[in-house]
């Protein structure tokens, strides 16, 4: 048995279409059907029902799952045949948040790509529970993320410490509480900050299931809280750069605050959520082919270099 013949049975299992895959494989259906015939003589097992239509047996079905493993083996031998030839020729799969993808890729991308220019990159911006399984089914290289699960098989190391903070324009505690009382309670934020202090203002905030959102809004249901949200985005800039203009409070990372490079508006107060929120800890998760390549090795070193 040789992986050609694995990647036709493959082919053949997941189309189930004797016809579709021939087409995929680029070979003639006589020829295929006769690998397919091949290789159960060569088994001693039945692979296939072939009436009333193709099926897989229980040998079939148990092979189509060990082509998983020979997927996995072929990768590393590539990767390392690429690194030998020093070609740097490969695929780099990323996986991350939108929200932290406009923060990270810029800091990492442009020099990583300049240095191996042969390495084709994609990136997945989706969901964290989507990303994990991404990672597990070998669909993605790294994920970068600030949860903080430990998965039997994938390496995990910590990135970045992200804390979280309190946006407030003083022109919003003034249409609120009046001039004169909003300034007492500005003084009262640089020492004693308390979220019952700003509960009745309106606020921008990130979508439910972002994590500074989750975050916040846990923080205000142990207190019993609810806030006055008059506007949801997807896009952190956006909420900041609203709270900015003075229309709303919002809640912003220090990961995008580290990297902001607008004038800062002196009536807005930027206040530690600390008390409320504690720090996070942005982590990198990645397979153990990634250990065997040398272009994946070299994108790690670039998150590192980034976030020192």
């Amino acid at each position: 048995m040789n992986f050609l013949i694995l990647k036709y049975f493959k082919t053949v299992a997941t189309e189930l279409n004797i016809t579709h895959a021939a087409q995929k494989l680029y070979i003639s259906q006589q020829a295929l059907s006769a690998h397919m015939r091949n290789l159960e003589s060569e088994l001693g097992v039945k692979l296939f029902n072939r009436t009333p239509r193709l099926s897989l047996t229980d040998a079939g079905r148990c092979l189509l799952e060990a082509t998983e493993g020979y997927d996995r083996l072929t990768n590393i031998l590539n990767d390392k045949l690429n690194d030998i030839r020093n070609h740097e020729r490969g695929e780099l799969r990323i996986g991350l948040s939108f929200t932290r993808g406009q923060f990270i890729l810029p800091l990492v991308l442009p020099p990583y790509a300049q240095a191996h220019p042969q390495v084709h990159i994609n990136i997945y911006e989706e969901p964290s529970f989507s990303l994990m399984e991404r990672l597990l089914h070998n669909e993605i290289d790294f994920w970068v993320t600030a949860e903080n699960p430990d998965i039997e098989g994938i390496h995990k190391e910590p990135l970045f410490k992200e804390s979280f903070y309190i946006v407030i324009p003083d022109k919003i505690l003034d249409s609120i509480y009046g001039e004169k009382a909003a300034s007492e309670r500005i003084k009262k934020f640089e020492s004693d900050f308390e979220l019952e202090d700003i509960i009745q203002c309106p606020f921008v905030l990130l979508n439910p299931g972002n994590r500074s959102r989750d975050l916040f809004d846990n923080a205000l249901r142990a207190r019993k809280l609810t806030p006055n949200i008059i506007l949801e985005t997807d896009n952190s800039q956006t909420a900041f750069a609203l709270a900015q203009k003075e229309m709303a409070i919002t809640v912003y990372s220090d990961m995008f605050l580290r990297n902001y490079s607008g004038k800062l508006n002196p009536r807005v107060k930027i206040i530690p959520l600390g008390k409320y929120i504690p720090s996070d800890i942005l982590h990198v998760y990645y397979t153990e082919e990634c250990r065997s390549s040398g272009y994946k090795q070299s994108f790690l070193k670039s998150l590192h270099k980034a976030f020192s």
